[in-house]
């Protein structure tokens, strides 16, 4: 149950990036700009690809007191914008099938010989806010959960970043953006849940370019909630878009049906 629970919030936190065209960070001095233009910028920098097949390298480490686990795998994610995210686990064989649907959420383990069928609801217990599937899209693709042109935010310069914070927080949890001032891509996206310990913070670097889009090659998650602290590092090792790509999902005859 803990290992699924690790694999939710992968889902909603990870990102799929490869490319064969580096990114140069700038580390010059920034000037100020105007959070208007920021979020400009950012919007007319959209993922225009419409599937993705990636394969990516996770290394998870849950820390509980003074009790340690790791686990490292292999995630292959592809997905249909819109309409469908596929996920394999593997960790010497295939330990989860995961399919996800802007009404449902699914998977099945041929280790356990168990599955799951539901909506969102799992994965809003999880983060105690409501999740969307177009949420969870955006940050597959390295973008932010909130709609920034519908948003008001105030800027300022944050080291090499410009640093942008909704004038008015969410009702159930306070964020904030860290947005690289080269190519105006999630440097690092920041969460809090309001009248709680539980913190999130997701960094982004590494970028490059494929078919004009921009993508993160590492992805590195911290999140935490009392005495709990939770480290996972991603890497993408391949990455392509706008190809054709196998989404076929069915659970097994004589799997047992799971109540989470």
């Amino acid at each position: 149950m803990k290992f699924i629970k690790l694999l939710l919030i992968l889902t909603i936190a990870i990102t799929a990036c490869k490319s064969n065209k580096a990114v140069v960070e700038n580390s010059e001095s920034l000037k100020k700009m105007t959070a208007r233009k920021i979020v400009k910028k950012y919007e007319d920098n959209k993922f225009t690809a419409n599937t993705l097949d990636s394969k990516i390298k996770v290394r998870y480490t849950n820390y509980r007191g003074d009790k340690r686990k790791r686990f490292q795998f292999t995630v292959r994610l592809r997905m249909k914008k819109d309409s469908i995210i596929w996920m394999k686990v593997t960790k010497v064989v295939t330990a989860y099938k995961i399919k996800i649907t802007p009404k449902s959420f699914s998977f099945y383990s041929p280790v356990e010989k168990e599955y799951f069928e539901g909506n969102y609801e799992l994965l809003e217990d999880l983060l105690g806010v409501k999740v969307t599937f177009s949420q969870l899209q955006n940050l597959l693709v390295g973008r932010s959960i909130l709609d920034m042109k519908d948003q008001k935010f105030k800027s300022e310069i944050d080291g090499n970043s410009y640093k942008l914070t909704p004038r008015n927080q969410q009702e159930l949890f306070d964020v904030f953006f860290r947005i690289n001032p080269r190519h105006f891509r999630l440097d690092q996206m920041y969460l809090t849940k309001t009248g709680t310990d539980r913190r999130l913070r997701v960094d982004y670097g590494n970028y490059t370019v494929l078919e004009d889009n921009y993508f993160p090659l590492k992805t590195i998650i911290n999140a935490y909630e009392g005495e709990r602290y939770t480290w996972v590092d991603m890497r993408t090792r391949s990455l392509t878009l706008n190809k054709p790509v196998n989404v076929h999902y069915k659970i097994p005859s004589g799997y047992k049906r799971i109540h989470l």
